[in-house]
């Protein structure tokens, strides 16, 4: 069976948006815990698994991006600073947050305007 919806672009924009929202956790996670000692600060790997749809993708452009297997965000510890240091830097991570505030609205928006034009297709469809 053919879709003509688009599932690819919904499925990326899904796992986009779970990443934001683990990122914000993980975030959450680093601030409260700022001070604790020998705590190890926690972040969000998901460009390399992006990175591996879009080649899976560009190699079999048909096969749609549900059965290209685990493609999602996980929680990873990061590497310490160059100074070997592993503390949470308060000021590093408010503006890792905003960014990823900004990331997560502008896939809102995206996903909105997707959703919008498939909208639009099928109501001009039933004139």
């Amino acid at each position: 069976m053919v879709s003509i919806i688009d599932t690819n672009t919904i499925s990326l924009l899904n796992l986009a948006l779970n990443a934001t929202t683990m990122r914000h956790q993980a975030i959450a996670h680093n601030i409260a815990n700022n001070g604790t000692p020998g705590y190890r600060p926690i972040g969000v790997s998901f460009e390399a698994q992006l990175a591996q749809a879009r080649d899976a993708m560009a190699s079999n452009p048909n096969k749609p991006l549900a059965s290209l297997g685990d493609f999602q965000p996980v929680f990873e510890f990061l590497p310490p600073n160059a100074l070997g240091d592993s503390a949470v830097s308060l000021d590093m991570e408010i503006a890792k947050l905003s960014e990823n505030t900004l990331h997560h609205e502008a896939l809102l928006k995206a996903l909105n305007k997707h959703l919008s034009i498939i909208g639009s297709a099928i109501n001009e469809g039933k004139r």
